[in-house]
């Protein structure tokens, strides 16, 4: 029986319809539209549609190894990781999934379980090429060459096209010493793959690993003319021209590329990146510029032109161009960065500090990330964050020189004098000498301090940190003349510089010269009103000039400007505490403690005034362990928590960080004084008579003199 045309047409519709709701026929859509968008590189996409179609079903292994490799390449390996097992878990003969488990075993250093999981597909097909070549790479790692060769040479025999096995061996028989078999290896990969570019590369890279410049640049050539619009070869030749000081020729080959290959990223960036590398900040800017126009949506080519005009201090021009990615792409960790770095450039020190963290956590393996982070830390007193961010960069980044130096320089200042030429060394910047000269004078070598100051100062004449220690050397020995003179005509060739108005006030001052120390730390402040410590040095001048409540609002003043800056807050503690306005020195010392609670500094300056003008002992006592832990060489923090012990009635272990102040500053009256007191109090009297009786030698006037006397005339007593 025939169903009438109308009948027949609404059937047809109910069908499609059942079909375009049909869930198993909506996940495999979504799965299509994944890989579409994985094999145009819009992994971002890619991760969508495969997630979309695993809310449909979970259980779909292919989508769960979809969505890993779209993971992997958008760097995301831990992520990558769990879709990639999950894969595995759910179909466990899955050798796709398997062998990029293991591969990211293999990068995480988990070597045994990647082992297991080649060895598992091998068993299920020996004939895997991958699981041949992974299994090889597992061997080298566990130093089994033999082996290694052999599953590279079954890997080859397998798949004589996968030319990074053959690289795989190539480099195995180069680290070991066997260069003949290492060429044989690349040249067979040349002739078993007579059109591949990628086979000529890697024998190129075999011939410039053995300085074999000419044939390594024919070997690129070849593939050159093997492929005409391909852009790797002419890549590698701007390295290799690089790396032979071949400046013309590489930036040649460069220029040609952006005609070559105009749509392919790496090839129109590569003269900007060339002329970044080799220094030519006007060149790299007017570059990236020109690229910028003509591709207006690739965000990395800003971000090199950002970073181009930040080398030429265009900051302006920089912030605004920065202000637009982030307006496009509010996520994006590397103009967060980039932000950070403007306004650490701009004295803002506080506002790049919490830009930088959002950059970090955007972006926790940026190297540049952690190192500038640690820059704004060091630049607000935040020494110890400082320090671990710095770290940080070192760890992500091994070879970094500049979070080295500047690791360096903060290990030198902490007295670490042996680990800082450690890091320093061999690390031609001028912070990495001014760490060595830190060193070297804190170990007594003036020779060699001032040698690594000079270098310093041959490099950069204006770097403030070296000019900073020159003028406390010069100061000491009395050539402030010549200080001034310097200082002056740096000035003259650098007016705009407010570090250097800066110093040559500190010059000026050291000289007693308050009228033309505070015309030169004004002049700082007029061309950056944030200049560190500028205020400070004011309120310096203020008090030396007999104008005490001038310099509480200069200190007031640094405070506001740098907020994070301690020793403002301590400066005016100080001034308080010689006025005995002890309700105002405790209130500023606990803000200090409020804006840095991890700073050693504050925490024992608290404890010790809370131990004398009253305050709960054992938050004193919880405060002096704290700046111990991170002081731990300091007398004067080993006297405050002795102190506490002793204001807690714990003679004995006062005694044992008393004696240590002692040993390190025995000069001290109020070291011996607190010594001698808690030896009366572990009733120990004739200890307590030798070192209450020093203390009064040094100075008879010291604050605890008086009570000492009468400890003293108390123990008399009870010897008799």
């Amino acid at each position: 029986m025939k169903l009438p045309l109308q009948s027949f047409l609404y059937a047809v519709l109910l069908f499609l319809a059942a079909c375009s709701t049909d869930p198993n026929q909506q996940k495999l859509k979504y799965l299509a539209s994944g890989d579409r968008y994985f094999q145009n590189g819009q992994y971002q996409e890619a991760v969508i549609q495969y997630r979309n179609a695993l809310q449909i079903d979970s259980r779909l292994a292919r989508a769960h190894y979809q969505l890993g490799r779209a993971y992997l390449s958008l760097n995301a390996a831990d992520t990558a990781y769990r879709e990639l097992a999950e894969a595995v878990k759910l179909q466990p003969n899955y050798p796709e999934a398997q062998l990029q488990l293991a591969a990211l075993l293999n990068a995480g250093g988990r070597h045994k379980e990647a082992r297991a999981v080649a060895e598992k597909v091998l068993a299920a097909d020996p004939g895997s090429a991958r699981a041949h070549r992974l299994l090889g790479n597992e061997y080298v790692v566990a130093r089994d060459i033999p082996h290694a060769v052999r599953e590279f040479e079954k890997s080859i025999e397998l798949d004589p096209a996968a030319i990074e096995t053959s690289a795989d061996l190539g480099a195995l028989y180069v680290f070991t010493g066997k260069p003949a078999e290492a060429q044989a290896v690349f040249r067979k990969a040349v002739q078993a793959n007579p059109k591949s570019v990628l086979a000529l590369v890697a024998l190129s890279r075999f011939y410039s690993s053995q300085h074999r410049m000419a044939e390594a640049e024919a070997a690129l050539w070849d593939g050159a003319k093997l492929e005409p619009r391909s852009s790797l070869p002419r890549l590698r030749l701007v390295e290799l021209y690089l790396a032979s000081g071949r400046l013309a020729d590489g930036e040649r080959v460069a220029a040609e590329l952006k005609r070559i290959a105009p749509d392919d990223p790496q090839a129109y960036r590569a003269l900007g990146l060339l002329y970044v590398s080799t220094g030519q900040k006007e060149k790299a800017a007017a570059e990236f510029r020109s690229v910028a126009a003509a591709k207006p949506k690739d965000t990395a080519v800003k971000g090199y032109l950002i970073e181009s005009l930040m080398d030429l201090n265009q900051l302006e021009e920089a912030a605004r161009l920065n202000q637009q990615v982030l307006a496009s792409n509010p996520g994006d960790a590397r103009a967060f960065l980039a932000s950070g770095r403007i306004l650490v450039a701009q004295g803002k020190n506080s506002e790049a500090q919490t830009v930088l963290e959002k950059a970090v956590k955007a972006d926790a393996k940026s190297a540049a990330g952690h190192y500038f982070l640690g820059v704004t830390q060091t630049s607000l007193g935040l020494t110890e964050m400082a320090e671990a961010s710095f770290r940080q960069a070192l760890k992500l980044a091994p070879g970094m020189p500049e979070a080295a130096a500047a690791l360096a320089d903060l290990r030198a200042k902490a007295g670490d004098f042996d680990e800082a030429l450690r890091l320093a060394a061999n690390i031609d910047l001028p912070l990495a000498c001014v760490a060595r000269a830190q060193a070297w004078l804190g170990k007594g070598d003036a020779q060699q301090g001032e040698a690594m100051l000079q270098a310093a100062l041959q490099r950069d004449p204006a770097f403030l940190p070296a000019l900073r220690i020159l003028i406390d050397l010069d100061t000491r020995r009395g050539r402030l003349p010549e200080v001034t003179q310097r200082l002056s005509g740096l000035v003259e060739q650098r007016p705009g510089n407010a570090g250097l108005h800066f110093l040559l006030a500190v010059a000026y001052f050291n000289a007693k010269d308050l009228r033309k120390a505070e015309t030169s730390v004004r002049k700082a402040l007029e061309l950056e009103s944030r200049t560190p410590d500028a205020h400070m040095l004011l309120a310096r001048i203020d008090a030396a000039g007999g104008s005490v409540e001038k310099a509480k609002l200069d200190l007031l003043a640094e405070i506001k400007a740098n907020p994070r800056n301690i020793w403002s807050y301590l400066a005016l503690k100080r001034l308080y505490e010689k006025e005995g306005n002890w309700e105002e020195a405790r209130k500023i010392c606990e803000k200090a403690h409020q804006a840095d609670p991890t700073s050693a500094e504050v925490a024992n300056s608290l404890a010790y005034f809370y131990l004398e003008h009253g305050g709960d002992v054992n938050v004193a006592l919880s405060l002096a362990q704290l700046a111990k832990q991170k002081m731990p060489g300091a007398p004067y923090v080993a006297d405050t928590l002795g102190w506490a012990y002793y204001k807690l009635g714990s003679p004995d272990p006062a005694v044992a960080q008393l004696r240590v102040a002692v040993q390190k500053a025995p000069k001290s009256p109020v070291y011996h004084y607190h010594l001698g007191m808690a030896y009366a109090a572990a009733g120990q009297p004739d200890s307590a008579r030798q070192s209450l009786s020093r203390a009064l030698a040094q100075n008879a006037d010291f604050a605890g003199a008086a009570n000492a006397r009468a400890t003293l005339v108390e123990l008399a007593k009870r010897a008799h």
